[in-house]
């Protein structure tokens, strides 16, 4: 685990069940909760909060990592972030076909389990597949303009 020397910045650990993907610190993490977006600064609140598919961004330094998780867990405790993501690929590990191809199949299930308990599954797969995608998309608009 990385020792934090400026007590000015939050601590952030963001691991999976198989890979610790970021320990570093950071000025903001904005994740995507169950109940909304949400942004930690310094000094936030204590918390623990369910997160869904979506973006995860890490700023520091006028500069920003954008995750794609599968959804997880975020904890907030004295200046320390520590999320729990059931997946978590950072836009160069992001297989762009796959992705589409995931969120039109994602989209075409959804469609033929509408009124069925599937469709919930279908959708939370459509939401990880567009996350994906916006990480992608974002990393990509970003070298254009370097």
């Amino acid at each position: 685990m990385a020792t934090r020397s400026d007590e000015r910045q939050l601590h952030v650990v963001i691991v999976t069940g198989d890979r610790a993907v970021y320990d570093g610190v950071a000025e903001r993490v904005i994740a995507p909760a169950a109940a909304g977006q949400i942004s930690v600064l310094l000094n936030h609140a204590p918390m623990l909060a369910l997160l869904e598919p979506g973006e995860l961004i890490v700023r520091r330094d006028n500069m920003e990592e954008s995750l794609a998780i599968g959804g997880g867990l975020i904890e907030v405790l004295d200046n320390e972030v520590i999320v729990l993501a059931d997946t978590a690929e950072r836009a160069e590990e992001i297989d762009v076909a796959r992705a589409e191809s995931a969120r039109l199949r994602a989209k075409a299930l959804m469609k033929a389990y509408r009124d069925r308990p599937e469709y919930a599954t279908a959708y939370q797969a459509l939401r990880r597949s567009r996350a994906r995608l916006r990480v992608a998309q974002r990393a990509k608009g970003r070298s254009r303009l370097a």
